[in-house]
């Protein structure tokens, strides 16, 4: 059965320009300082818990991997079993970051970045991401003007639109 060409987005695996989005200046971008409309504070809570989820998910599939494999997860299992989470996270997440411009938790709240995120922002989106996911989410009740992703992005949040 092939897919209808009609309901796949027309972007759905584009790169936007890499080299403009290294040229920009490092500076945060320019805007008001209200909010900006028709973005929740509750999608970036949501961002951090769905970050938080897909690592959990992957931890317990290494353990069930364990179970399946006849051996019985030992309390030392648990540290392997999370450093392999945030490994598959840590290289999903910057992959995410820069070819669909948020991490795996921001894309499946709703929300991307506007711009390009420049190349030596990546960790600092990473690390901001883990911040989030560290605080479960309290990092996202600050809004979206003074949100960590923003400032470690320099580029405003916007929501994932179809297009």
């Amino acid at each position: 059965m092939s897919p209808d060409p009609d309901n796949i987005p027309a972007n759905w695996d584009s790169l936007r320009d890499r080299r403009a989005a290294d040229e920009e200046e490092s500076a945060p971008p320019k805007g008001s300082d209200s909010e900006a409309p028709g973005l929740p504070v509750i999608a970036l809570v949501a961002a951090s818990w769905a970050d938080l989820v897909g690592m959990l998910a992957v931890c317990t599939g290494a353990l069930v991997a364990l179970l399946a494999l006849g051996e019985r997860p030992a309390l030392s299992a648990f540290p392997w079993a999370a450093a392999l989470a945030l490994a598959w996270w840590g290289l999903a997440a910057a992959v995410l970051v820069v070819v669909r411009q948020g991490t795996p938790g921001m894309l499946l709240a709703g929300l991307s970045f506007e711009q390009p995120v420049r190349t030596g922002r990546v960790p600092w989106v990473l690390a901001a991401a883990l911040f989030g996911v560290a605080t479960l989410g309290l990092a996202g009740l600050v809004g979206a003007r003074s949100s960590p992703l923003r400032l470690a992005a320099a580029s405003d949040l916007t929501t994932v639109s179809e297009e």
